[in-house]
């Protein structure tokens, strides 16, 4: 396999051993392929928003951007989720990890994903990436 800039290599303490990558040597950017959510940015937005108002979300009342980034397959699933934070000077910021892991879950819960296709309609594996902006604790935009 090779190794590009931003891969997501397989951890098997984190990441789950069925999940199928149809082809390891070609993952694309979501960007390059067309990887989509069925309704778009505004449907999970929506879903997102919905899924987190009863959750205790924190944050120990910082602000950043905390990005989830993780691979979209060829059949629509996900899996590999990756995560890095910021401050608003993007700097290295730590968010609390149960708050992280409590978003991480409701990322996980999205399953309306159209998988990337080649101009000739082949599905193909790709990253995806969505990014939390978070002031004062509260999550205030999603992008």
């Amino acid at each position: 396999m090779k190794n590009n800039v931003g891969d997501i290599n397989f951890d098997s303490q984190i990441d789950d051993p069925t999940f199928e990558v149809c082809d390891e040597n070609r993952v694309f950017q979501y960007y390059s392929v067309g990887t989509s959510y069925i309704g778009e940015r505004k449907a999970m937005r929506e879903e997102i928003f919905n899924n987190i108002k009863d959750i205790n979300l924190s944050f120990e009342g910082k602000g950043g951007y905390l990005t989830f980034r993780f691979l979209v397959n060829c059949k629509g699933k996900t899996d590999r989720f990756r995560f890095k934070s910021v401050n608003a000077d993007l700097q290295k910021n730590e968010f609390p990890l149960s708050d992280i892991k409590m978003l991480e879950k409701v990322v996980r819960g999205l399953k309306k994903w159209m998988p990337g296709v080649l101009n000739d309609g082949t599905p193909v594996d790709s990253y995806y990436q969505i990014n939390f902006k978070i002031e004062n604790g509260h999550i205030t935009d999603i992008f």
